[in-house]
């Protein structure tokens, strides 16, 4: 149908379009020329002020929503978190009054944590959101059975998002979601009154800060997510799936610089006993409030609270090095993101693709960006002179520079990787280098169930 072709087509000119913020800076220009696509953005009391398409544009876009409505009502659910309600209602609602004209499309915005999102789809898809937000680790749990959608956008979504964001929402060579967010990580926070922005390049230095100040590091070490760091920065990466699409595949790594790592960490640990604390990234923020904590590792949802409780001495940065053999090695993560997915039972599937489209949009992102400080995948504003001068976002966005992405791993992964974490921050332990070894040994059999 021309409508739809055209579609598509039309919403790769909206994302072309450049954001302005609220204190009137700009994203970059975009890959699209404004010569060419007939777009500006434009600022009406600093606010953006959207551009929308040519009166034939939303006609021909009407056309393809129309089809589908056939002159029934289209009814669509989104989830998103609860803390983001507002914006997306508000985002619903441009999406609404751009077709209102060609449809009645009455969009429910109801709360649904990213996190259970996917199982909350799985176990009733019949009466789930037709557009819902979920971190990418649930990208094999719903594009196995077929529970989402196979993108309707692909070529503009590839371009326009970074390549990391679009290979975490493939699968199985499809790409089945709308990468919406780009930071859903974990990096460093400290206090700028104890230690200073060099030392937060080294944790070595970090420790000695702590020291000096009689104050403590924080890192989540026995919690799988924060303990896959230790062998990450030995060289171990998750690479997917085996041939058996159900064993989790490890890239071809060196069991002796794995090792080496994850003892460098322990045997860090274990000198520090004093100044090292295993705990929650909450602990780390509560840390920041009675002055007890000089830095630790946070999560992205973390920001706003650890900026609240240090104000202009919050520091960011990205996960510092630690030496292993002599050699300041940079720490690795594992580093996830956020997607839009469309229920593969909607009732209205093509609408329901363009809405979670809509909604990953530069525009969008830029303003979720703004208003919730989610990092954005989009590149357009992953460059931004918003996201440039915002310390957190630019050091969790660079992080991603050092990570193993999130995806595809299996149920298998986490509980081995638990005990390595505990074990590694335990200082009751020797570290010898065999016992160490034998450690990582059996964390990697067991997540392969060996």
């Amino acid at each position: 149908m021309k409508a739809k072709r055209i579609l598509a087509l039309l919403f790769a000119v909206l994302m072309a379009v450049c954001c302005l913020t609220a204190c009137g800076e700009t994203t970059k220009p975009a890959t699209t020329d404004p010569a060419t696509d007939g777009t500006q953005a434009a600022t009406q009391g600093g606010e953006l002020a959207f551009v929308p398409w040519s009166d034939e544009d939303i006609a021909d876009m009407g056309a393809a929503i129309k089809e589908e409505a056939a002159g029934n009502k289209i009814t669509l659910k989104v989830w998103q978190p609860e803390a983001a309600q507002d914006v997306f209602k508000a985002q619903v609602a441009k999406f609404q009054e751009i077709f209102k004209d060609y449809a009645e499309i009455e969009i429910e915005v109801a709360i649904q944590g990213e996190g259970d999102a996917g199982a909350a789809v799985i176990s009733d898809p019949n009466t789930a959101a037709d557009v819902f937000g979920f971190a990418s680790d649930q990208i094999m749990k719903l594009a196995k059975p077929g529970a989402i959608s196979e993108i309707t956008f692909k070529p503009e979504v590839t371009s326009m998002n970074s390549a990391e964001s679009v290979a975490a929402a493939t699968f199985d060579g499809k790409l089945v979601a709308y990468p919406e967010v780009g930071d859903n990580s974990y990096f460093l926070c400290y206090d700028k009154t104890v230690v200073t922005d060099e030392q937060a390049k080294s944790l070595e230095a970090i420790f000695e800060a702590c020291v000096a100040s009689n104050k403590r590091f924080i890192m989540d070490a026995g919690n799988s997510y924060f303990a896959c760091t230790f062998p990450f920065t030995g060289g171990l990466a998750t690479d997917g799936l085996e041939a058996d699409g159900e064993t989790q595949k490890f890239n071809d790594y060196d069991i002796d610089q794995v090792t080496a790592a994850v003892k460098a960490f322990a045997d860090l640990f274990k000198k520090y006993s004093a100044n090292f604390e295993s705990n929650t990234t909450s602990a780390v923020v509560d840390g920041f409030k009675n002055g007890t904590t000089a830095a630790g590792v946070i999560g992205s949802w973390d920001v706003a609270s650890a900026k609240a409780a240090l104000g202009d001495n919050a520091g960011f940065a990205v996960l510092p090095t630690i030496e292993i053999n002599g050699t300041a090695t940079q720490m690795k993560n594992m580093f996830g993101y956020k997607f839009i997915g469309v229920n593969s039972q909607s009732k209205a599937l093509y609408t329901a693709n363009a809405l979670a489209y809509y909604l990953t949009n530069e525009e969008c992102q830029m303003e979720r960006a703004q208003k919730l400080e989610w990092g954005p995948s989009n590149i357009n504003v992953a460059n931004s002179d918003y996201v440039a001068g915002n310390a957190s976002m630019s050091a969790i966005l660079k992080q991603a520079e050092s990570s193993v992405p999130q995806t595809v791993i299996v149920g298998t992964f986490w509980t081995p990787m638990d005990a390595l974490g505990k074990y590694v921050a335990d200082p009751k332990n020797a570290f010898e280098t065999a016992e160490v070894k034998a450690e990582v040994e059996k964390c990697i059999n067991n997540i392969l169930d060996l």
